[in-house]
């Protein structure tokens, strides 16, 4: 380990306001595994995007076995060795598990030609699957697995390539225990035969198991790199908790309520398990876990978009039973998504009709709408968001991302619902659009809403929550009232198996 197989030396790569890459120094070593950890967003797989030359760094070097070397696509990045399993999986559905792992290093009875001899794919593919006791038909179409055996495949292929230097972008997100052994299984082959190996994860037992030294990185900056067998997951954790000003968020303590609704017995497929909670009237119930922790298809769930395998929902202690999102909006609970783009706001339309879609019967005169009122009414919803450039003939799709996400707040905060599910409110918008939308949340408790506010980031979880849930793997582990609540706690809970 006295050359490092790869060096990023002072990356820095400026994504937006709210997240750059900042004086990023980075050694891996052959023979080693590292891992990176850190929370949602840190910028942990932005720097594998650096490296993969998916993004261009701005400035900065990045050396490979001493050479300075510049990517510029993944393609780049695997003819000089660099293999990456990303979250993301690149294969063949419509081919076969083996024609899918040898698909860079086919055996050709005629390379000239490029006719491919499938015996002895086949038979390479079966003895690969022998010794590591993975129990797949390799003529088994891709198409035909599920999610967790695709990425299992996209882990043998990298296992399989010549590269020396591989990276693993959360692998063991969906497996199961007996998955997750032949994956640490194949790491520690790897290791074996001297290759250099970055390990993305937020399980901290994973990094007891795999890992030779682990880097934390918070809001785009590394924190601090440590010796797995030299420190401790109590150390780990507080390197991660990073914790940032309280008087970022304002919130107020509002005496709550009444419960007002009610989940029972919440369960989806092998990504939900009996998910149970209840949210008091004028209280902001903060979710928080990790990617793939079911956060965002429990709020599916709840608001019928997405149909459950099992539970019930009671509004104000009457169960309701809710097939669709028309079905939710009638029991009095609106759903702002992640996905702002694709499910949200109406690029295409002006912010008025943006504003206003959910909301057009409260202006019915007779048989028609009253456009002046609309229209007065909805001015102020996009003054009290500070929506700009905020004229209402304005097309939404003209207006930055922030603007777009705060339409989409004003648009169901004037539907006067009593129940709201905020899923990543804040994601990509700037500091200042984040406080507006602080804002209107505390206003919509204030006036006798509740809110379940799902959310990546625990300093806002932490700064605008009555009550914190952490989801892991599925699974409901945490409930905690705010005075109880730390980042360090939050972070333990999230990050362990379960």
């Amino acid at each position: 380990m006295n050359v490092p197989a790869l060096i990023l030396k002072d990356i820095n790569k400026y994504l937006s306001e709210d997240f750059s890459l900042r004086s990023i120094n980075l050694d891996l070593y052959y023979g080693e595994v590292h891992a990176l950890i850190g929370e949602n967003g840190s910028g942990k797989s932005m720097i594998i995007n650096v490296i993969n030359g998916i993004f261009k760094k701005d400035s900065g070097t990045i050396y490979l076995d001493g050479q300075e070397i510049n990517v510029n696509s993944v393609y780049e990045a695997k003819k000089i060795g660099i293999h990456t399993v990303l979250q993301d999986l690149a294969l063949y559905p419509n081919l076969t598990v083996a024609e899918n792992i040898y698909a860079d290093k086919m055996p050709y009875k005629n390379k000239f030609l490029h006719w491919i001899d499938f015996n002895q794919l086949m038979f390479d593919c079966s003895e690969l699957f022998q010794r590591l006791d993975i129990k797949l038909n390799p003529q088994t179409l891709l198409g035909s697995l599920g999610f967790a055996q695709m990425h299992l495949i996209e882990i043998i292929k990298a296992f399989v390539s010549d590269a020396n230097i591989i990276i693993f972008d959360e692998p063991s997100e969906l497996f199961t225990l007996q998955e997750k052994e032949i994956l640490f299984q194949l790491i520690n082959k790897l290791r074996s035969k001297n290759k250099a190996i970055i390990y993305i994860t937020h399980f901290l037992d994973e990094i007891e198991t795999v890992a030779d030294r682990v880097t934390v990185i918070h809001q785009g900056r590394i924190i601090g790199t440590r010796n797995v067998k030299e420190t401790t997951i109590h150390e780990i954790i507080n390197l991660m908790a990073m914790t940032t000003h309280g008087n970022r968020y304002p919130k107020l303590d509002i005496p709550l309520g009444k419960t007002i609704f009610s989940v029972k017995n919440l369960s989806f497929g092998q990504v939900l398990t009996d998910i149970n909670f209840n949210l008091k009237k004028g209280e902001i119930l903060g979710v928080t876990g990790f990617v793939g922790s079911g956060r965002s298809i429990m709020a599916k769930c709840i608001f019928g978009e997405t149909k459950p395998s099992s539970g019930s929902i009671e509004v104000n202690g009457t169960p309701v039973n809710i097939h669709e999102p028309y079905d939710a909006i009638k029991a009095g609970i609106a759903l702002l998504p992640e996905d702002r783009i694709n499910s949200s706001v109406f690029g295409c339309l002006d912010l008025e009709n943006n504003v206003s879609i959910s909301s057009l019967t409260r202006f019915v005169q007779g048989m028609i709408i009253d456009p002046y009122i609309l229209t007065d009414v909805t001015s102020s919803y996009v003054e009290k968001l500070s929506i700009k450039p905020g004229n209402t003939d304005d097309l939404l799709r003209t207006y930055s991302g922030g603007n777009q996400q705060k339409t989409a707040v004003a648009k169901w905060m004037m539907s006067h619902l009593k129940i709201y599910i905020m899923d990543e409110p804040t994601r990509g918008v700037d500091i200042a659009s984040k406080t507006d939308i602080y804002n209107c949340m505390v206003d919509m408790v204030r006036k006798g809403a509740s809110i379940i506010f799902i959310s990546s980031d625990i300093d806002e979880i932490l700064g605008m929550c009555d009550r914190i849930l952490v989801l892991n793997s599925g699974k409901l582990v945490c409930d905690l009232p705010r005075n109880q609540a730390t980042k360090e706690n939050i972070l333990l809970y999230a990050a362990k198996s379960v």
